[in-house]
């Protein structure tokens, strides 16, 4: 078995052994103001239908929404601060963008 099959094997068996109540597992709380692939999708979905919409509307890549929502990449700063302004004033990013 390779290495990353014995560890699935290990994680299931520790998964496994916390929902029969035999084991705690370490857990952790998620900030409030940690932007999640959900929340991301919550404030486009506030705002448009389809990231396509969203692209049409805010210049930001239907791709790069994609990637955010899914989980595969995480926005840096600068987008986490607008993604926060367009869930909070979208009428004064799109008055921004067509100034």
């Amino acid at each position: 078995m390779s290495r990353i099959g014995a560890d699935l094997v290990e994680a299931f068996e520790e998964m496994a052994a916390h929902l029969r109540g035999e084991i705690q597992v370490e857990s952790y709380e998620v900030p409030a103001d940690v932007l999640t692939p959900e929340k991301i999708r919550n404030i486009r979905r506030k705002v448009a239908r389809s990231t396509k919409a969203f692209e049409a509307e805010f210049q930001i890549s239907a791709r790069t929404m994609e990637s955010y929502e899914q989980g595969r990449r995480k926005p840096d700063a600068a987008m986490t601060a607008l993604l926060r302004i367009i869930d909070k004033e979208p009428e004064a990013v799109r008055r921004a963008l067509t100034s």
